[in-house]
């Protein structure tokens, strides 16, 4: 296979990101919640959309609803990164927010919210 034709099979992460955005820019609204969106490099690709898209598809809702001011939504080099700003979460309901996503950590701490890391 040429380069080209690798860079066909890849999907362009920020189309999935954005898409993820705008569904749930709506409810962040609704809840008087600010929703920011860091993604320093738009040209980033992945294999396999579903990595990212399931996790966020679950994951934000509840990010959203936590939250008291505000919602990140953060691309890494190694990560995409859900940040909320609301009280912390049982050490059981942190292990919950992974279970089922090999590549999903949670951490939740007084003062300082819920971070959840998706690994691309």
């Amino acid at each position: 296979m040429f380069e080209r034709d690798i860079i066909k099979l890849m999907y362009r992460l920020s189309a999935i990101i954005e898409e993820i955005y705008q569904k749930y820019a709506k409810l962040a609204e609704k809840r008087n919640v600010r929703f920011n969106l860091d993604f320093p490099d738009i040209t980033r690709r992945i294999e396999r959309p579903s990595i990212v898209r399931k996790p966020l598809e679950t994951l934000m809702p509840g990010a959203i609803e936590r939250a008291q001011k505000e919602v990140s939504l953060i691309v890494q080099q190694d990560y995409v990164i859900v940040r909320d700003d609301g009280v912390a979460l049982a050490p059981n309901v942190v292990r919950e927010l992974s279970d089922g996503f090999k590549n999903v950590f949670a951490k939740s701490r007084v003062g300082f919210g819920t971070e959840i890391r998706i690994r691309l």
